[in-house]
């Protein structure tokens, strides 16, 4: 499938950076002569011992105001200013009553991952998200971390909530039974509350700014796989698709896919056009594909002619496309992509 340079005239092309530790922001003067509309900046950091947050807020320690200094800077551009948020890992919080349980191999034990069915818990992270919407941005991109695996959501509030739903007995090795009426039971419950978590954070950020964009993460095998999904992340496509969201971010990383599902190359391409078409047909223009364009496990920058391919397989139907995860040095050569 071959896209056509009438179509890419058409795209918004976005970049996301894979980090904050520059000297300075981003130089929208280049962004913008090199066709990039919006560039999105990580506002976390999931480092054990000294993590945190990079904007001062009234809840967690700022690591560095990162977003507080650079922010300033494009509220009179044309470049879309937006910070990358986590969802609900917290690899620095410890012995907090917020946290989640996980049910692995018969045992029982705290997670650093805030507890979604804990009300204080939920609360925390909507008054978090609220805190980020607070600041001059046009929008927020929640981390693909915001899902409830197969093995959490165990904690005493998961347990009550699914009796309460179901009038089943809240008993983990059932619970965790493939395919039985507990487990099936259990991910109606994860997949509800997922969404009823989602809801309440788009809601307090547009309260407090009526034109803030609310995107997330979506993993690569939510469009061809959506009865894993539910399971393994508590993602259902169908109630994304309807939720108050305003984009999908859809982390179509070629190479990733390739390495975890063993595919050959040609193989590896067809799944991608498969999956960038199921997408799209499942989320219309709330969609974001995202392109990989740097090695997850030598951050070396991924080779121009492997990701002119890959963005050529993209289904004309597609608006917008995210490069990810980049460094500033990167935009003039990823506009070659798309033609600039």
């Amino acid at each position: 499938m071959s896209l056509g340079l009438g179509a890419a005239s058409l795209r918004s092309h976005e970049i996301q950076l894979r980090n904050n530790n520059y000297a300075q922001a981003p130089d929208q003067t280049l962004l913008q002569s090199n066709g990039f509309t919006k560039v999105i900046v990580r506002v976390f950091s999931d480092d054990e011992k000294n993590g945190g947050l990079y904007f001062i807020n009234p809840l967690f320690k700022a690591v560095r105001p990162v977003l507080d200094n650079w922010a300033p800077e494009f509220l009179r551009g044309e470049v879309s200013f937006w910070a990358w948020m986590g969802g609900r890992y917290f690899s620095w919080m410890k012995d907090s009553p917020y946290l989640d349980r996980e049910w692995r191999n018969g045992q029982k034990r705290v997670i650093p991952k805030l507890d979604l069915f804990n009300p204080e818990a939920e609360q925390l992270l909507v008054s978090l998200f609220r805190a980020l919407a607070q600041k001059p941005i046009r929008g927020i991109l929640i981390q693909d971390d915001l899902v409830l695996g197969r093995s959490e959501g165990f904690s005493n509030w998961g347990k009550a909530c699914f009796t309460m739903a179901t009038g089943l007995p809240a008993e983990e090795h059932l619970m965790s039974l493939p395919n039985s009426a507990h487990s099936r039971a259990w991910e109606r419950v994860k997949c509800g509350r997922l969404v009823q978590v989602l809801e309440k954070i788009v809601l307090a950020c547009k309260a407090v700014n009526p034109q803030l964009k609310i995107a997330m993460n979506i993993h690569y095998e939510l469009p061809l796989a959506p009865t894993e999904s539910r399971s393994w992340y508590a993602h259902d496509a169908p109630a994304l698709a309807a939720s108050s969201l305003d984009y999908l971010y859809l982390m179509a990383y070629h190479r990733q896919i390739k390495s975890e599902l063993g595919l050959s190359e040609t193989a590896n391409r067809l799944y991608f056009v498969k999956m960038a078409a199921a997408a799209l047909e499942s989320f219309g223009p709330k969609l974001v594909l995202k392109l990989q364009v740097r090695d997850w496990q030598t951050s070396a920058l991924i080779p121009l002619a492997e990701l002119k391919t890959y963005y050529d397989l993209i289904p004309a139907g597609i608006e917008r496309v995210c490069f990810a995860a980049a460094d500033p040095e990167d935009i003039p050569i990823l506009a070659r992509i798309f033609g600039k």
